[in-house]
């Protein structure tokens, strides 16, 4: 990893923009990008998203980051617990999160929004991770979990390398080439599959996990070393320089941890000061 300067970020030309999944941490992503889009580094071609990346990746795309942003700060504020345990007793799954997901896709990707997302030329690129071929899904499902939280908090590796080797696959479908509204919701919804909170989507009639459980910060996969490709990531590392390079490519990170939670559904206070702390840092990156 090789600290880079302010100057050093801004004299680049990014065509190939990494959204990194982290739930609600990638709030921040959402106020960076309303901001650095304004500047001329700023050359998007494609949008690479995994989690909820993707789902911020969209909303900027339609041009509807604000929408999104009022649709979870009130649901959350109006969410009282994460977890409705008195739910099951209905044989009904309790987590809060399934529930508020869907309609918060809605605030931001309509038909009107998919039609204009097909004329404007740019990729949006959503990661879904398959499980294991002939592994009973439950099986899978639980291997994928105890990987991703080996790689991270454990082997705390920067790109996963263990799922692959075990048969998981990454999958980079673009949103835009959605035949119908349905699929590029359930697109995002299946690459958001945090199980067990979430339940499992199916993509092309086989099942899809979240593709944050391959590896939650996707490359282009034609263009892993390319300079020209911006990483934004969601986790504070205080081992990390803010800006640094890293084959080439180029990552940015909040300078802070940010306030919100993963997949706390209760605090949309959380939600707008993450937002705004990307925004605080973009305005500052760029002088």
């Amino acid at each position: 990893m090789q600290a880079i300067t302010s100057q050093e970020f801004l004299s680049r030309s990014f065509h190939n923009i990494v959204f990194a999944g982290g739930g609600n941490r990638c709030w921040w992503q959402a106020g960076v990008v309303e901001v650095l889009s304004q500047h001329a580094c700023w050359q998007a071609q494609r949008l690479v998203g995994a989690s909820a990346g993707a789902g911020i990746a969209t909303a900027f795309a339609t041009g509807r980051l604000s929408d999104a942003l009022v649709c979870a700060t009130e649901r959350f504020n109006a969410t009282a617990r994460n977890i409705e345990w008195r739910d099951l007793l209905k044989g009904q799954r309790p987590f809060m999160l399934p529930r508020i997901y869907p309609d918060w896709i809605g605030s931001f990707l309509d038909e009107s929004d998919l039609e204009k997302l097909k004329k404007l030329g740019l990729k949006i690129e959503v990661v879904i991770t398959r499980p294991i071929p002939y592994l009973p899904l439950t099986l899978s499902t639980l291997l994928a979990l105890g990987l991703y939280a080996s790689e991270k908090f454990w082997l705390k590796n920067f790109h996963a390398r263990l799922p692959h080797h075990l048969g998981f696959r990454a999958e980079y479908l673009d949103l835009t080439q959605s035949p119908k509204l349905a699929d590029a919701r359930t697109l995002l919804l299946a690459s958001a599959a945090a199980v067990p909170i979430t339940p499992i989507h199916r993509v092309a009639g086989r099942a899809a996990l979240d593709g944050g459980f391959y590896d939650s910060i996707p490359l282009p996969q034609d263009r892993q070393g390319d300079p020209e490709t911006l990483v934004l990531l969601t986790r504070h590392r205080a081992d990390l320089p803010q800006m640094f390079t890293h084959q080439q490519r180029v990552y940015l990170q909040p300078a802070q941890k940010v306030a919100a939670i993963n997949m706390d559904c209760t605090s949309g206070t959380n939600v707008q000061l993450t937002y705004t702390q990307g925004r605080s840092e973009a305005l500052a990156l760029m002088g």
